[in-house]
C-alpha cells in the first residue's frame, strides 16, 4: 500500500507480445506495461510511470550487448534507452513530431553505434552514444515519396529495408544520400517482408508467413510452414527464429527445432534458455529443459473497465460494459478483484460459468457482500472473493428480455437496512426489485423498464437512470409489497437538469443527491423535496478569481465519494477532487501531471480502510492514496505513522483510527498547542509544522481527538526528530 498522497499502477501483465533479454534480465511487454524477470532467482519487478518509464503501448525492444543498452520503442513513436539495466534515457522519435498517422515504432536493428528504426514514415538513424536522431531517410519510396519500412538489416557495405511488397538494398556508405530513392534497388519481391537479419553472409527474412534465406542474390526457402513469425535474432553464434509453431535455431553445425505452439515474440538469455511471448497469456514464458515457466506480475487479466465499487475493503471491477443502445458488447473480459495488495481476475466457480457483458459492481456495507450485474443472466453476489451465488429469472424475480431471453440486471444498490435494489432492464414484468437479507424478492412494476443504474438516498428514494434520458425517483414509502402507496416522479431538463443524458449518480453523507450528465453537473441539495416539486440544481463557485459552474461543461462519467464526503469525478479531462461541500476543485489529475494513463476516466472506486482512490481509464488502472478513509461514530486503535519521524523527513504524519469527522489537536509534552485539523472521515494529516509554519523541536508529541458531538475522545502519541 503506498504512503498517502502517493500512487500505484495496476497495469495488465499477462497478454505480454514482446520480450527481450539483456545480461541479467528478461523484459516483457503489455498493453499497460513493462516487467522484467530476474533469470537467476526468478524476482520479477514491474516499470512503471513511477520510475520514468512511458511503460505503456511498447511495440519493440532490441538490446545491443556491446553498450548495454535495451531500446525500447512505443506506439506513439518513443523510444527510451535503459543503460546497464538501470539509467533512463528519454529520445523523441516521431513522438513530439506534429504529422498524421501510426508514428509506431516497428523495428529496431543495430549497426555498431547505431540503432536503425523502421516506422511507417521511413527510416530513423538513433546514435546510442549521442542518444539522439542523427539520421532519417523518409523519402525512399517510389518517387521520393515516404515509404513504410517493416525491418532493417546491415551487411557489409549493403543496408536491406523490408517493406509491403518486398525488400529494396542501398550501399551502406558515408558517401551514399540514402535518403534519395534513386540510391536503392529491390533485390526482392514478396508481401510484407518482416524481421530481416544477416546470419552467415546471408540475409533472413519472414514474407508470406514463410521465411527465406536470401545468399549472393538468390532467395531459398529455410521454413515453409506457414506461421506469424515473432522475431528472427542472432544471439551468441546462433540465429534463432522465432514464430507459431516452434523456434528454430540455425547454427554452422546444422538446423533444429524446438516446439512452441503459440508465439508472438521470443528472446533467449545469456543462459541459453528461449522466454517467449503468447501474445495472449501469461506473461512471457521461460523454456527450461523439462518444463516452460510462466512469469507474470499481479495485475487486472485485461485494461477493460467499466465500474468499479465504492466502499468496503475489497475492489470489485468490472470489465464489461454494453453497446451504445444498450445491448450487449460481447465482452469476454470478466472482473477482476483487488485484495491484500493482490489481483484476481475471474476466479472460477459454478455460478459464473458462461457469463460475459460483466456491468455494474456494489458494495452492500450492511452485509458485507459484494455483487456483480451482468447483461447476460442476472448477478452474482460474492462473500469476500468467493461467489455463493447466482441471481437470475431461476431463483429471483428477475426476468429475461424477450427475444434476446438475456437476464439484464441494469444496476445495483442498497438501501440503509441493507436490502438489495436490483432494476432489470427490459424485463416484461417489473423494472425495479428488491431482496432483503434473507434472500426473499419482491417485484415492483414501476412506469418503465428502460432503466439503468440506481443509487437509494438517504430518505429511501430510489434515483433511477432512464436510458432513453432523465432520471425517474420512486418512492416506495418503505412498503416495498404495497405499491398502493407508492409515489415517483420524472426528472428532464425542464426540471433543472442540465440534459437528459445522465451519466452517473451518488449520494453523499450531507444526503445531497450528485448527478452526472454529458455537459455538466447537476445536485439536489434538498431531496425530501424531490416529490414536492423541487428541481436540480447548479453550483456555482470562484475558480482563479472567475465565478462560473462547478466542473463547467465537462462529461462526467462516475463520482465516488470519500471518507472525508469529498466527490472524486471521473471525467473525459481527467479526474477532479471537489470538497465536502462543493464550493471548491481540490485538485485536477491529468495524464500530464498524474501517472493517470489516459485522460478519459470510465470508473473511480475506493478501499474503505486504507483510503485508496481507483481509476479506471481505457488503458489500465492506477490508484491515489488520498487523506481520507471511512469512519464510524466511535474510535478504533489511533494509529500514527511514520513513528518515530525521524530528521529531514518532509513528507505527511498520518493519524489513522479516528471517529468519523473528529478535531484533531497536536501538542508538546507541555501542553502547547502545535497544530490543530479535522478528520477526513476517519483519517487525519499533520504537515510537520506548527501552526505559524515552522518546525517543532525534537520531542514527545500527543495527539488529542474528540469526537464531531463532543461526546468521545482518544489519545495518542510518537516521536518527533527535528
Amino acid at each position: 500500500m503506498p504512503p498517502l498522497g502517493k500512487w500505484r499502477i495496476h497495469a495488465s501483465y499477462k497478454v505480454s507480445r514482446v520480450c527481450e533479454a539483456s545480461g541479467h534480465y528478461v523484459y516483457a511487454a503489455s498493453a499497460g506495461g513493462i516487467f522484467r524477470t530476474d533469470i537467476r532467482d526468478g524476482e520479477i519487478k514491474t516499470l512503471t510511470r513511477l520510475d520514468g518509464f512511458q511503460a505503456s503501448g511498447v511495440s519493440f525492444m532490441r538490446y545491443v550487448p556491446h553498450l548495454k543498452i535495451l531500446i525500447i520503442g512505443y506506439n506513439n513513436g518513443m523510444l527510451e534507452l535503459l543503460k546497464n539495466d538501470q539509467t533512463l534515457t528519454q529520445v523523441n522519435g516521431f513522438y513530439s513530431k506534429l504529422i498524421q498517422g501510426d508514428k509506431r515504432i516497428i523495428h529496431i536493428n543495430v549497426a555498431g553505434d547505431k540503432a536503425i528504426i523502421s516506422t511507417t514514415f521511413g527510416i530513423l538513424v538513433l546514435d546510442l552514444l549521442k542518444e539522439e536522431i542523427s539520421d532519417s531517410y523518409t523519402a525512399i519510396g517510389p518517387g521520393g515519396q515516404s515509404l513504410g519500412i517493416l525491418s532493417t538489416a546491415v551487411s557489409g557495405d549493403s543496408i536491406y529495408a523490408g517493406t509491403a511488397t518486398g525488400i529494396i538494398r542501398a550501399k551502406y556508405a558515408a558517401t551514399v544520400n540514402l535518403n534519395d530513392y534513386n540510391n536503392w534497388k529491390q533485390v526482392f519481391a514478396g508481401n510484407f517482408c518482416t524481421h530481416l537479419h544477416t546470419f552467415n553472409d546471408s540475409l533472413y527474412f519472414a514474407a508470406d508467413s514463410v521465411v527465406y534465406r536470401l545468399y549472393q542474390g538468390k532467395t531459398r526457402l529455410v521454413v515453409a510452414e506457414k506461421k506469424v513469425t515473432g522475431r528472427i535474432q542472432q544471439y551468441a553464434d546462433k540465429l534463432h527464429i522465432f514464430r507459431g509453431g516452434g523456434i528454430y535455431t540455425v547454427s554452422n553445425t546444422g538446423f533444429s527445432k524446438k516446439n512452441a505452439n503459440l508465439l508472438s515474440d521470443g528472446t533467449a538469455d545469456a543462459e541459453g534458455y528461449f522466454w517467449f511471448c503468447t501474445g495472449i497469456g501469461p506473461g512471457v514464458i521461460k523454456q527450461t529443459d523439462v518444463n516452460e515457466i510462466a512469469f507474470e506480475p499481479s495485475g487486472p487479466s485485461g485494461t477493460s473497465v467499466f465500474a468499479m465499487t465504492k466502499s468496503g475493503n475489497t475492489l470489485f471491477t468490472s470489465a464489461g460494459g454494453v453497446s451504445n443502445t444498450f445491448g450487449n458488447a460481447y465482452n469476454p473480459t470478466g472482473f477482476y478483484i483487488f485484495d491484500n495488495n493482490a489481483w484476481s481476475s475471474n476466479p472460477a466457480s459454478s455460478f459464473n460459468t458462461g457469463l460475459y457483458d460483466y456491468t455494474f459492481v456494489y458494495h452492500n456495507r450492511v452485509t458485507d457482500r459484494n455483487y456483480v450485474a451482468t447483461h447476460v443472466n442476472g448477478i452474482l453476489e460474492f462473500r469476500g472473493k468467493d461467489a455463493v451465488n447466482r441471481w437470475d429469472a431461476g431463483n429471483s424475480t428477475l426476468q429475461p428480455t424477450p427475444v434476446v431471453n438475456m437476464v439484464r440486471a441494469s444496476g445495483i444498490s442498497a438501501d440503509e437496512k441493507g436490502n438489495l435494489w436490483v432494476t432489470n432492464y427490459g424485463s416484461p414484468g417489473a423494472g425495479l426489485h428488491t431482496m432483503n437479507k434473507t434472500g426473499q424478492w419482491i417485484s415492483i412494476p414501476i412506469s418503465t423498464t428502460d432503466v439503468g443504474n440506481l443509487i437509494v438516498d438517504q430518505n429511501g428514494y430510489k434515483w433511477i437512470q432512464l436510458i432513453a434520458g432523465g432520471i425517474l425517483v420512486y418512492d416506495d414509502n418503505k412498503t416495498p409489497a404495497n405499491v398502493l402507496d407508492d409515489r415517483s416522479r420524472t426528472l428532464n431538463n425542464r426540471d433543472g437538469l442540465i440534459t437528459n443524458e445522465i451519466t452517473s449518480l451518488a449520494c453523499d453523507s450531507n444526503g445531497y443527491v450528485w448527478i452526472g450528465t454529458t455537459q455538466g453537473l447537476n445536485v439536489f441539495t434538498n431531496p425530501i423535496s424531490v416529490f414536492d416539486g423541487a428541481n436540480a440544481d447548479r453550483l456555482i463557485i470562484r475558480q482563479n478569481g472567475v465565478d462560473g459552474y462547478l466542473l463547467g461543461e465537462e462529461s462526467i462519467n462516475d463520482i465516488c465519494v470519500d471518507g472525508g464526503n469529498r466527490k472524486w469525478f471521473a471525467t473525459n479531462n481527467g479526474v477532479f477532487l471537489v470538497d465536502a461541500n462543493g464550493q471548491s476543485v481540490l485538485t485536477q489529475f491529468r495524464s500530464e501531471n498524474s501517472p493517470l494513463p489516459d485522460n478519459r476516466v470510465i470508473c473511480i472506486g475506493q478501499q474503505d480502510k486504507t483510503g485508496e482512490v481507483f481509476f479506471g481509464t481505457e488503458k489500465g488502472i492506477v490508484s491515489f492514496r488520498s487523506d481520507a478513509s471511512a469512519a464510524g461514530d466511535k474510535f478504533g486503535k489511533l494509529k500514527i505513522y511514520p513513528n518515530p519521524v525521524k530528521p529531514g523527513y518532509s513528507g505527511l504524519v498520518t493519524i489513522e483510527g479516528l471517529a468519523e469527522d473528529s478535531e484533531i489537536r497536536i501538542t508538546d509534552a507541555t501542553g502547547n498547542l502545535v497544530y490543530l485539523t479535522k478528520a477526513n472521515g476517519g483519517t487525519a494529516t499533520w504537515n510537520g509544522l506548527r501552526l505559524n509554519g515552522t518546525r517543532p523541536n525534537s520531542g514527545v508529541y500527543f495527539v488529542f481527538a474528540v469526537n464531531k458531538d463532543g461526546t468521545e475522545t482518544e489519545m495518542g502519541r510518537f516521536i518527533f526528530m527535528h
